[in-house]
């Protein structure tokens, strides 16, 4: 789309990302919403089911779709304190929340420092099930299979984000664009 455009990607936790944008180390991000800074424009770009991922030969594979209360008596794997997406989840799936709480329960956390590769390798390892956002289940790994929830999905509500004072508006609406035509592209895969 804009092939002379540098971009530079960087992955890191929210308050990280909140900080760099407010001092103008970066020019946009892309969070999850709700993301309220005071000089920072958002706007969503698309809402995203998530999924659960397991061993292709775990039990819950035989299912086409996952209860949520099915995962309660399941090693849930998920990142580490810090994550906003290990926030989205257990706010989505409330029923785990109080699992987490419990250092004796089948929450796990993966180390600190951790991705959703981490908790992909490790899933497929035999290590547990997780949650994933569904554009992070791409790959065709044949040890992993990934299953929706039964009726409404968790999802979370992706955005764009950038200082109010930005002047480059067309480099927004192109970076924006491309951020939908890849959504586009791997959600109808």
């Amino acid at each position: 789309m804009a092939p002379k455009m540098p971009l530079y990607v960087d992955e890191t936790y929210t308050a990280t990302l909140r900080k760099r944008i407010r001092q103008g180390e970066l020019d946009a991000i892309i969070v999850a919403l709700p993301f309220n800074e005071p000089d920072v424009v958002t706007q969503k770009l698309y809402e995203e089911p998530f999924v659960v991922q397991m061993a292709s030969d775990h039990p819950l594979a035989q299912q086409s779709s996952i209860e949520p209360n099915h995962l309660t008596d399941q090693n849930v794997l998920l990142l580490g304190e810090g994550h906003c997406f290990r926030d989205q989840v257990l706010e989505a799936l409330p029923n785990l929340r109080q699992q987490a709480s419990d250092p004796s329960g089948l929450i796990r956390t993966a180390a600190e420092g951790s991705s959703l590769e981490t908790l992909k390798h490790m899933v497929a390892s035999g290590f547990g099930v997780t949650i994933l956002p569904q554009s992070a289940t791409g790959d065709s790994n044949p040890l992993l299979t990934t299953r929706p929830f039964t009726g409404t999905p968790p999802k979370r509500c992706v955005a764009l984000a950038w200082r109010a004072s930005f002047p480059r508006h067309k480099a927004i609406d192109v970076v924006r664009e491309a951020i939908l035509q890849s959504y586009a592209k791997n959600s109808n895969a």
